[in-house]
């Protein structure tokens, strides 16, 4: 011993409470950072691919297709025509109807803001709404297009209303581009 009175302890004796608690100290710190590091990660994988909810106003991209703050939304549950697709009405004449299906969008979205929330385990799909209401039901109700026939939202009656009374798609022949018993959405 020297005049201190304490005795020297070798810095990295197994028996000593200063090397434990600095590795104790070490996994206190780089766990925490670790799990962060993870969940950050993940939370930036799932925001770059805009998987988010969304609220905001909305531009027309297609009849199903919108834009909110640079990302797109594809409107769940229904089929559209082609934004160049055309149709014959009952009197035989041909009609820019995937065109007009898109200005319809458009008259539904614009001026108002529109709510997304994306689909689990899908790409694009999304349930949107304005004012509270379904946007693909919607567009089903304005006969500017038809709803699929199975899945999570079923909006096959509100196709009554504009069948009766020949408005939209429902003016005379449309051939969907894609079955609505097919349709996975």
């Amino acid at each position: 011993m020297s005049g201190s009175g304490r005795e020297k302890v070798p810095p990295f004796d197994r028996n000593h409470d200063v090397t434990e608690g600095f590795a104790m100290k070490l996994f206190k710190i780089a766990v925490p950072v670790l799990v962060l590091v993870g969940i950050g990660t993940g939370v930036f994988i799932y925001w770059s691919q805009g998987r988010v909810e969304q609220e905001g106003p909305a531009t027309v991209i297609a009849a199903d297709l919108i834009e909110i703050a640079g990302v797109r939304h594809r409107l769940a549950g229904i089929v559209v025509p082609l934004a160049d697709q055309q149709c014959v009405d009952r009197k035989g004449q041909t009609w820019p109807c995937g065109q007009q299906a898109v200005e319809g969008l458009r008259k539904l979205v614009t001026g108002t803001p529109v709510l997304c929330r994306p689909r689990s385990g899908k790409t694009d799909l999304s349930d949107c709404y304005v004012g509270g209401k379904h946007l693909s039901e919607r567009m089903v109700w304005a006969g500017w297009a038809l709803a699929c026939r199975y899945g999570t939202a079923d909006f096959s009656g509100s196709e009554s209303s504009p069948r009766f009374i020949a408005v939209g798609l429902w003016r005379g022949g449309f051939e969907p581009p894609t079955p609505v018993d097919q349709c996975a959405r």
